[in-house]
């Protein structure tokens, strides 16, 4: 089976984030924490996970003879949901936009900044509103004796002028390792270094040479630890990085 099971995702944990301040920021990268600005709606519901649903009028133009020779399309519409388990005051806010600790008004749905983060393990995304959305209660809001309180909102995203709809942010992925130099020679009991870089999908880099499982295909004629390569006799092996998955090698000279 061709694929890359690195590149196939099972979240964990996720959080949501939102702001009602339009003019909040969003943090620099996927690895930062959100700022004050940005209020946690506490405990979700993993089962429901973030449903998304696409609408959009699409209209066929057929030519004669019935062939379709167009398709206009208008009127997109997006909608991302949540299941909020706790009762905090973010959580009333976007179910009872406009009423107090003591009053429940007619709810209307005010503007709000929202960030969905799904994460596994060191792994983080996130989706972040580019300009604003509109959450309301989708469905059912009540208590009973056998099941945890909760609602499930659905947020309306709204695009901005660029028709940018979320801000995306993501933990690099691993693409490739590579060690240099990719031949050493070296004389018995002398010691040679090598260094492995990883590649990363932002087109990053990182040495990891420290962080590398490496071996030997003979011992008898060279070893190694942490990228330094010790010739033990005459002839040649070949050096073998691994590091999360990935692997590259060098190859091993030893003169006598």
């Amino acid at each position: 089976m061709a694929g890359d099971p690195t590149k196939a995702n099972l979240w964990t944990d996720a959080d949501v984030y939102v702001s009602f301040d339009l003019s909040a920021t969003l943090p620099a990268d996927a690895n930062t924490p959100f700022g004050p600005q940005w209020q946690l709606v506490g405990l979700l519901d993993g089962d429901e996970g973030f449903p998304e649903n696409r609408e959009e009028d699409t209209d066929d133009k057929f030519a004669w003879g019935g062939i379709l020779v167009k398709t206009s399309r208008n009127h997109f519409k997006l909608t991302k949901s949540f299941t909020a388990l706790e009762d905090n005051a973010t959580v009333r806010r976007l179910v009872w936009p406009g009423s107090t600790e003591t009053k429940i008004k007619v709810p209307v749905p005010e503007k709000c900044k929202v960030a969905f983060e799904t994460r596994e393990g060191e792994k983080v995304r996130r989706l972040a509103t580019s300009l604003y959305a509109e959450c309301s209660l989708d469905g059912d809001h009540g208590e009973n004796e056998t099941d945890l309180e909760s609602a499930t909102i659905v947020a309306t995203i709204y695009p901005n002028a660029s028709k940018e709809l979320f801000d995306r942010q993501a933990t690099p992925l691993l693409e490739s390792i590579s060690v240099t130099p990719a031949t050493l020679s070296v004389a018995a009991t002398e010691i040679g270094a090598v260094v492995a870089t990883a590649t990363y999908s932002d087109e990053t880099t990182a040495d990891v040479t420290a962080e590398c499982l490496w071996s030997s295909s003979d011992p008898t004629k060279a070893t190694v630890t942490a990228g330094f390569i010790t010739g033990i006799a005459a002839g040649n092996a070949t050096v073998t990085a691994s590091y999360l998955g990935e692997t590259d090698t060098v190859a091993v000279t030893v003169t006598a």
